[in-house]
């Protein structure tokens, strides 16, 4: 390769910024030669010498995109794709670097359509197959409300795609008719827009989402209750087959033992048996309606959809909730002043980052240490305590480890908690 020998570096990389990868020569370079910069072979900037280059001289490299491929990633610098390296790889961590080399991320929102009561799109990022979208909409120029982001694909010639989606609540639908705007982190202006006027979303439009929400929610509640039941259904079949299989085992052995020692004494001898019978176990405790407060605990059947099955261990139990995540009032017909969960687990993250709905109306959620390396989650009823049938939960955080390549575990989580407080008003 004209006098580069492989393992003889003529360049140094010395660093990242704007302008691309930093060089230093080691050894000089006559002019005209094309120096080509990839990324698990596939190109990201190339230079050519516009002079020759002397020992101790420094040059910059530009980079135009990023493909989207797993971290860590090398940036490799050679003549051509195949040809020897000019330069020791230079590695590439985090996606923070990518921001650092192409600056803000400029996404295009294509697809941008409404979708029984969904608002779905696609954004394509055409340089930074490293960005990772973290998006939010402001609806009706005031609320706002985290938006659903799939993992980014990576595009033919580089740069990155992904869908993401907003689901559009009844009471996003105004007099004036609904306005979104959905925002990158990263970019002050948003990145796209949606108006539905009047016109648009006449009374049948209106009630139409209106059943459509009702009907989300009616199959939610009626999944978590059938859960409710079967779990309570099954504890109660695991109790009445112990109180079974006790009596069988006691009845025949005193049985055997009495009859033994007096015969012909058979009647007296199975009444001494009911007589002296230990009692039944008591299995699990029913909650008692009227306190103040009521605690339910990971193996409870009051968890309903989004929450995995209850890990024990000798330090105690809890249970890991996905993305989502249903909890059944044990009193719905009392007055609920709050509810308070005992976060034990986190996944990657420092601190659980939330929204919570009682029914359909919003909760007011405060997020405490407790002292013990877990944290404390308590909501409220933002208009004073009422009746509520079901909690509904809403992490912002979360991922798998199989995803990530942390474990074999395919399971989408979130955080876990090891109890949940129910407090009453009167």
């Amino acid at each position: 390769m004209d006098g580069i020998v492989a393992g003889h570096f003529p360049f140094l990389a010395i660093g990242l910024g704007q302008d691309g990868l930093c060089l230093r020569a080691i050894r000089n370079l006559e002019r005209g030669r094309t120096l080509l910069l990839h990324c698990r072979g596939i190109e990201v900037g190339r230079l050519v010498l516009p002079r020759a280059v002397t020992e101790g001289m420094s040059i910059e490299v530009p980079v135009t995109r990023l493909p989207c491929v797993p971290l860590p990633a090398e940036l490799r610098l050679s003549t051509e794709l195949d040809g020897p390296d000019l330069a020791a790889p230079w590695t590439i961590d985090t996606p923070q670097s990518a921001l650092t080399l192409l600056g803000a991320p400029e996404v295009q929102v294509e697809d941008l359509r409404l979708e029984h009561g969904v608002l779905r799109g696609t954004g394509r990022e055409a340089r930074n197959g490293l960005l990772e979208p973290v998006l939010f909409a402001r609806i009706n120029g005031s609320a706002a409300r985290m938006v659903t982001a799939e993992p980014p694909v990576g595009l033919p010639e580089g740069g990155c795609a992904f869908r993401f989606s907003l689901p559009i609540r009844p009471a996003d639908l105004q007099d004036t008719g609904l306005s979104v705007e959905l925002y990158l982190i990263g970019r002050d202006a948003p990145i796209a827009s949606f108006g539905w006027t009047r016109a648009g979303a006449g009374e049948a439009e209106r009630r139409l989402a209106e059943l459509e929400s009702r009907l989300r929610q009616l199959e939610e509640e009626a999944l978590a209750q059938q859960q409710s039941l079967q779990a309570t259904l099954r504890r109660q079949l695991d109790i009445q087959q112990e109180r079974i299989d006790a009596f069988i085992a006691a009845a025949a052995t005193l049985l055997l033992d009495r009859l033994a020692a007096a015969p012909g004494s058979e009647p007296e001898a199975l009444r001494s048996l009911l007589a002296t019978g230990a009692p039944a176990h008591a299995g699990q405790p029913v909650f008692d309606r009227t306190a103040p407060q009521l605690t339910v605990l990971p193996e409870d059947g009051l968890f309903g959809a989004g929450w995995h099955t209850e890990e024990s261990y000798p330090s105690g139990s809890f249970r890991w909730m996905s993305l989502r995540g249903l909890l059944l009032n044990p009193a719905p017909e009392r007055p609920l002043a709050a509810v308070t969960l005992q976060v034990c687990h986190l996944y990657n993250v420092e601190a659980p980052a939330l929204s919570a709905m009682l029914d359909d109306a919003p909760a007011e959620a405060e997020v405490s240490a407790d002292g013990y390396g877990g944290f404390t989650l308590r909501l409220r009823p933002a208009e004073g305590p009422r009746p509520v049938r079901l909690v509904r939960l809403e992490s912002l955080t979360g991922g798998s480890p199989a995803e990530d390549g942390e474990s074999t575990d395919r399971r989408v989580l979130s955080f876990a908690v090891s109890c949940v407080v129910f407090d009453y008003a009167g």
